[in-house]
């Protein structure tokens, strides 16, 4: 199913169905045609029983085996193999199939192609008859919030702007983290949608509502960057969170707020309602207690708390009551959430791979869940999704434009659902919430292992600022050996100093730490990945050149290295030496204060016990004398030594030869000629 195929009958206007035919078989198809046929009389009395027609299930009810109504007609040409065609059926408003549509709701298409007598495809989908033209009895307009959480996973973390933070001394709120290329344009054509259609309740991020030129009304604010507040909650005694330098106050409702007033550019400004949406984990009742905590009275759930079957729904609010108070739940209408946001609501729901097919069922839902309920008041709340993108930013407009021009419908605002009456008693609510797991399998081992990898990011950064950076010494170049040479990018009275470096470095590391628990895991790692990197990288920018190998032939000799320092601020280490041989033995014993961007000179000190060769190893330590960064290693050869046996041997040798020749000076016999 295409764009422009009817979604409505309305007795007035005509009806029209694209659909396009594809031959995904490897022989030649001959031609054909395409008919549409329906039942107008029909009326589907449950979820349950349109769910089975989409799935094109056995189960269906006997009535829809066989649609004798034909609602339009088209050919079809042969197709080859891989051969696409696509076809317009049409049906006049005047024929006498859509006059048979006289009752108002959702009634079944069965879209088939036919080879001759031979049925080569079928999908199920729906049109739904408004209520236009009808005698109907006026009842209640059922309520829909259509929510929109405006958060993004396009946040990027490049090497390149982890490296320019490592090693230049730019501004001291320089960012390591940056939106995609994509997203202004993207951004700008969202602004234009949610200002057409008031009806779409935007509950924002306030980190990433600071990105828009152009700032969007707020229904409510969420917690920064969709930080997962429930799977924290969940996991508080199980993982060291305090090594990664999380705290509630980055995410909680206090500093969403500063975040708005920032955003919208005023320190006094009223801010919107704060919701704490969901990312990955369910909210449990620990994790209710933990938001409740945190400054969020009021959460939405997009899973756990829809009723496992099918049923009449009912308004999408309960209040559970928490160690730390009551927490009002507003869980999203699963059907209706998943079809906003792209999905087909089962595999076999052929039709609803599409768009178009989407938009019809989720149009004929609508009018389902009214016709159930017609005389009760109810609120449901449609989740459009956390990450829009320029396709669905389109499609999101043809859905919102769609739902307001159903007369069954009223799009209600965010703050009367709030409002309205939980539909189940509190002690429901908390058996509800005490129903729902903790997060588990694959994904509870994914963000631990990402618990783990931030805190040893945070103890490298934390271990460089305070052992190994030389904070704010104005006499730290020329301390430094005078061989040093010192990049002259690092001169200028204008920079920041070592301190606000540092406070750069544990910002941008926050930064990272808090976006690595969004609801998108592709993010998630893009962000675990730069951190590694940040806390990697400051110690492995100092480094020592690899030595050249040497040859001995004395008691000793001095090796001499080279240090680099590629920060844009001076770093003060130790260095040690060992050999592999204890035939060998090499020191030295050299606290270096290196310039930024600077080389330094230092000397091993080598002594030899014997002849033979070795593995010399220089290392760097940080002030507290712990290793750090990768060793670099020389061959050491000593070629000749007089202390060893042979040396002994030789000595010996010549003194009894000296002995001899005294001996045989003393007593040879004189010639007669002398």
């Amino acid at each position: 199913m295409e764009n422009n195929t009817s979604t409505t009958i309305n007795g007035k206007d005509d009806y029209t169905a694209v659909i396009s035919i594809t031959n995904n078989s490897k022989t030649r198809l001959a031609a054909g045609k395409l008919e549409i046929r329906t039942n107008p009389r029909f009326t589907f009395d449950s979820s349950l029983l349109m769910q089975e027609w989409a799935n094109d299930s056995d189960d269906v009810s006997p009535e829809l085996h066989w649609l004798h109504d034909t609602l339009g007609s088209t050919s079809v040409n042969a197709l080859e193999p891989g051969a696409r065609q696509t076809v317009i059926v049409h049906a006049s408003a005047s024929s006498d199939v859509m006059q048979l549509f006289r009752t108002w709701g959702p009634k079944p298409l069965s879209i088939r192609y036919l080879v001759g007598d031979v049925e080569k495809a079928c999908i199920h989908s729906f049109v739904t008859r408004t209520q236009d033209g009808l005698n109907l009895e006026q009842t209640p307009q059922l309520n829909v919030v259509v929510a929109l959480p405006l958060t993004t996973s396009q946040w990027k973390a490049t090497n390149a702007n982890v490296k320019k933070l490592l090693t230049q001394s730019g501004d001291t709120d320089d960012a390591v983290t940056s939106l995609g290329s994509t997203e202004r344009s993207e951004q700008e054509a969202l602004t234009g949608v949610l200002a057409r259609h008031k009806s779409i309740q935007v509950v924002g991020d306030p980190s990433y509502a600071q990105t828009f030129e152009t700032k969007p009304n707020m229904a409510a604010i969420m917690q920064p960057d969709g930080f997962d507040i429930a799977y924290q909650a969940q996991t508080a005694d199980q993982h060291d969170w305090q090594s990664t330098g999380l705290k509630a106050s980055m995410w909680n409702a206090a500093s969403g707020g500063t975040l708005y007033r920032d955003a919208v550019g005023d320190e006094k400004a009223s801010v919107p309602t704060a919701v704490a949406w969901q990312s990955t984990a369910q909210w449990t009742t620990k994790s209710l207690a933990a938001a409740k905590s945190q400054g969020y009275s009021i959460v939405v759930a997009e899973s756990g708390y829809d009723p496992s079957t099918p049923s009449a729904v009912h308004t999408s609010k309960m209040v559970v009551p928490t160690s730390a108070g009551n927490v009002t739940v507003l869980n999203t209408q699963r059907d209706l959430s998943t079809l906003a946001q792209g999905k087909a609501t089962s595999d076999d729901a052929l039709a609803e791979t599409t768009e178009s097919g989407r938009l019809a069922r989720i149009v004929a839902q609508t009018a389902l869940y009214q016709q159930e309920g017609p005389y009760e008041s109810r609120t449901l709340l449609v989740s459009l999704g956390q990450d829009v993108d320029s396709t669905d930013t389109a499609n999101m407009e043809e859905l919102v434009s769609k739902l307001e021009s159903c007369s069954w419908l009223k799009l209600d605002s965010l703050a009367s659902l709030i409002k309205a009456q939980p539909y189940v008693s509190s002690e429901e609510a908390a058996e509800r919430a005490s129903a729902v797991k903790s997060l588990g399998g694959q994904e509870a081992i994914t963000l631990g292992r990402q618990v783990r990898d931030l805190g040893r990011a945070r103890s490298n950064i934390t271990r460089f600022v305070n052992q190994v950076l030389v904070k704010d010494s104005k006499t730290a170049s020329s301390s430094a050996s005078p061989s040093a040479s010192a990049d002259t990018r690092t001169s200028g009275n204008d920079r920041p100093t070592a301190t606000q470096w540092a406070r750069s470095l544990n910002s941008a590391y926050l930064d990272l730490a808090r976006k690595s628990f969004s609801s998108f895991p592709t993010e998630n790692t893009t962000m675990i990945r730069a951190a590694r990197q940040l806390g990697n990288g400051l110690l492995s920018g100092i480094s020592v050149a690899q030595p050249d190998s040497i040859n001995i032939v004395s008691q000793s000799a001095k090796m001499p290295i080279t240090i680099a320092n590629d920060h844009p601020y001076p770093v003060h280490i130790h260095i040690t030496a060992a050999t592999d041989s204890e035939l060998f033995t090499a020191s030295v014993d050299d606290d270096l204060v290196i310039p930024a961007h600077a080389e330094v000179q230092s000397t091993v000190n080598i002594h030899v016990l014997n002849s033979g060769s070795t593995n010399v190893t220089v290392q760097l330590q940080d002030r507290s004398g712990v290793t750090f960064g990768s060793s670099a290693s020389a061959r050491v050869t000593s070629v000749f030594q007089i202390n060893d046996w042979s040396g002994y041997a030789i000595l010996a040798l010549a003194v009894l030869l000296g002995v001899f020749g005294l001996w045989r000076q003393f007593h040879r016999v004189k010639d007669p000629d002398e």
